[in-house]
């Protein structure tokens, strides 16, 4: 935090950008990246969602052809209207013709934007989804709060970030690495969400209904330089202004060694791959709704647990009663209800 009580850039962002360039010259590997590792997770979590109205939709990142594509063959949402925002023009551009071949009629619109400058009006889109870009974001609250505000009223943010476990061996086959040949460390990888973080961020800026969850997915490698090459060309390279400008060729050598040694599997349908491992992040928040399901106020009269189990009668129900006795204790199990 700066002098003022500012909050500093963690990342750089014209350098996310340069790096995003890489994605629409890499197909395969970003299709991997982007459709397998997040928007196919988006999609059946949308698909779960019953009774909602999704028609004008906003999809924010690279490959949004892909969650075109597949919402095109199954229009579960009943999309009429799609824009897409994209804060490097060539991918923004390659998604764009892709869609048009997809289906020359579908209504869309691309615009080259970085998300931190959102300035939609108010209650303009029922759906906004974020395909992995939070986790680059600096200013993260004042963007999520311009998203909420464009939402209209029971209309829905989701998404999917990288969490903090994120390629948890290349960081620790990196460090090992440096401080084995410079006698040092400094960071490699860009740092990410926990699960909590997330949650306690969309709370705060008012969306209603927060779920956040978290699981792990597994991509394998030949060696660690094929995963390196692997993050380059899907424009996740390391943007974090205080990363080290270069490295070493030793330091990468002795790193690759290090992943290797540590982290290689020994046996089973991958053995003599390397795992790199990539913590997903999931969340949906919702603008708020008088429809929406709403806690109980502070010493609201609920549901009172001592009435209600006196009310639920169950023949087959088993109670327990302690014994003590000098040398052991003992619960014994009847289906008489042991006296008050």
């Amino acid at each position: 935090m700066g002098s003022k009580g500012v909050l500093k850039d963690v990342f750089d962002r014209g350098l996310k950008i340069l790096h995003k360039r890489r994605i629409s010259k890499n197909i395969q590997a970003s299709e991997i990246y982007y459709h397998e590792l997040s928007i196919q997770d988006i999609l059946s979590r949308l698909g779960s969602i019953k009774g909602r109205n999704f028609s004008n939709a906003c999809f924010i990142g690279p490959m949004a052809h892909l969650w075109a594509r597949d919402i095109h063959s199954n229009n579960f949402l009943n999309l009429k209207g799609l824009t897409i925002i994209d804060s490097c023009k060539e991918s923004l551009d390659f998604s764009l013709k892709e869609i048009k071949n997809l289906n020359p009629s579908f209504k869309y619109t691309g615009l080259y934007l970085d998300e931190e400058n959102w300035s939609f009006p108010e209650n303009y889109f029922n759906l906004i989804v974020n395909n992995l870009q939070l986790h680059w974001l600096n200013k993260i609250g004042q963007t999520l709060e311009k998203c909420l505000l464009s939402l209209q009223p029971d209309g829905a943010l989701i998404g999917t970030a990288m969490g903090g476990d994120t390629l948890q061996e290349l960081r620790i086959a990196l460090s090992l690495g440096e401080q084995e040949r410079e006698g040092g460390v400094s960071p490699h990888v860009s740092p990410m969400f926990h699960l909590t973080d997330i949650g306690q961020i969309l709370y705060k800026v008012n969306y209603k209904l927060v779920t956040a969850t978290a699981d792990q997915k597994t991509l394998y490698f030949n060696d660690a330089f094929q995963l390196m090459n692997f993050l380059q060309s899907v424009g996740e390279g390391n943007a974090s202004l205080n990363a080290r400008k270069s490295v070493s060729r030793d330091t990468f050598i002795a790193a690759a060694a290090i992943y290797e040694h540590l982290f290689k599997v020994r046996e089973g349908q991958y053995t003599g791959k390397l795992p790199a491992t990539f913590d997903m992040v999931h969340y949906i928040g919702w603008k708020e709704h008088d429809s929406q399901q709403k806690p109980l106020k502070r010493g609201a009269k609920g549901i009172d647990i001592k009435t209600l189990a006196e009310e639920v009668i169950d023949e087959d129900m088993e109670y327990g009663e302690i014994q003590e006795y000098e040398d052991k204790v003992e619960i014994r199990y009847t289906k008489k209800k042991p006296d008050k």
